[in-house]
């Protein structure tokens, strides 16, 4: 495997929208995720559990991630429930795609 590959994970989304937004109710997101080179599909109840499972893939090619998303991975390691099904309190990602305090 060439340095490129190494460093490199591609990823398949399909969502769709299946509750409309309606008043103060947020939509409901549905969907699901595949990293392509090893299959491994999660199947998605909110927006926010795209970046959760995105995370891991992150963080073994080195890249530091904010606290939330390194719960979300030792959560993950230890098979508990989690945090990536709701969004972050404000709801908002800043500009490095990490959820804004």
């Amino acid at each position: 495997m060439d340095l490129l590959e190494f460093n490199t994970h591609s990823f398949i989304v399909k969502i769709w929208l299946e509750e409309p937004a309606e008043g103060n109710r947020r939509g409901v997101w549905r969907g699901h995720i595949t990293h392509v080179p090893s299959g491994e599909r999660r199947y998605l109840k909110s927006l926010w559990q795209i970046v959760a499972f995105i995370a891991p893939y992150l963080i073994t090619m080195g890249v530091k991630l904010n606290i939330v998303l390194r719960v979300q991975d030792w959560l993950n390691r230890r098979g508990q429930d989690h945090i990536g099904d709701q969004q972050p309190s404000s709801g908002c990602i800043d500009r490095k795609g990490y959820p804004a305090d």
